[in-house]
């Protein structure tokens, strides 16, 4: 190890006021909604939004025959995510209620009107529009690591809260799209260090991360190892301030120790529009970008507690040559 720096940051996440309305759902269960979306016009599958701190969903979108409709109607989340309902001025007056009356909005019909919740807890939610409900106008959140049937019919899933479908997985706000050998987020968590190959097959050549997203525990170390021959080749986060050298050596590494829970996205410079880009998912908590003001202003380790969220990290700096 020829240099280290230590670098620790804290942010805060305004988590709002907690929400239960968690009908049925443990890890080992499976929880059928088949009856609860039968007549809903809009279902087109369960969007995952995982990975994001806060999701907006539109009061009022087109579906059912009108303006009647939750857009999406049905929605993978983190606990502890923030949800959003915005209301888009369209269909007359609507509320946002849970089905087991654990929380409801006001009546409002206004463009741009919102209502929001924060969902802490692994399980389903159903909820629905109160003067529409029988027209369709109902939804569900799926909170965490449920497994969920939609329709009758339909595949059971089995997401872990970081797949979207089989073959594919969230995206992280589009970082993701185009990624070649993308197939979703493995779990590297049980591991105290964890490879990834700089320069793998994909994206049309040697231009690939692999795996190009995977999630660890608090205090794994990431090691970046160069073995593609395209190169040069590099490791950049611009939020979190820490980058590579930029290289041609096969073999050459570089490390971080990261801690707390948190998202990493990095890339190559020279391949990044390719489809060179990867994602770091740190613990279970919050899946949010930390920003560089955050990373100068340091701070101490703090557990993941109400609104604290902590994501640090140590840089290492490794070269791999026999001097």
């Amino acid at each position: 190890m020829r240099r280290r720096q230590f670098m620790t940051a804290a942010g805060t996440v305004a988590l709002g006021t907690a929400a239960s309305g968690l009908a049925a759902g443990q890890q080992d269960e499976e929880v059928s909604l088949a009856d609860w979306f039968d007549g809903v016009g809009n279902l087109d599958g369960l969007v995952d939004r995982t990975g994001e701190s806060e999701v907006t969903i539109t009061v009022g979108s087109e579906g059912n025959g009108g303006a009647f409709a939750f857009d999406p109607p049905a929605v993978r989340i983190d606990p502890g995510t923030t949800v959003v309902w915005e209301w888009s001025g369209n269909g007359g007056v609507h509320d946002v209620a849970a089905e087991d009356g654990s929380f409801a909005s006001e009546m409002k019909s206004e463009d741009g009107a919102t209502f929001e919740r924060t969902f802490e807890e692994t399980g389903v939610v159903r909820y629905a529009c109160n003067p529409h409900k029988s027209m369709g106008m109902r939804a569900a959140l799926v909170v965490g690591d449920v497994s969920v049937t939609l329709t009758d019919g339909t595949a059971t899933e089995t997401s872990t809260g970081t797949e979207e479908s089989e073959s594919t997985g969230p995206t992280f706000d589009g970082w993701l799209e185009g990624v070649e050998n993308y197939e979703g987020v493995v779990d590297k968590r049980g591991q105290d260090t964890v490879t990834v190959t700089v320069g793998a097959d994909g994206n049309g050549g040697p231009y690939a991360f692999d795996p190009p997203a995977m999630r660890v525990d608090p205090e794994t170390t990431v090691v970046w190892e160069w073995a593609g021959t395209e190169g040069p080749y590099s490791v950049v986060d611009d939020t979190l301030g820490f980058a590579s050298e930029h290289t041609t050596d096969v073999g050459n590494r570089y490390a971080m120790e990261f801690s707390g829970s948190g998202l990493s996205k990095y890339y190559c410079e020279d391949y990044r529009d390719r489809g060179m880009r990867g994602v770091v998912l740190v613990g279970d908590g919050p899946q949010e970008v930390m920003s560089k003001s955050a990373l100068a202003a340091g701070g101490g380790l703090l557990a993941l507690v109400s609104a604290p969220m902590l994501f640090g990290l140590r840089e290492h700096l490794r070269d791999t040559k026999e001097d």
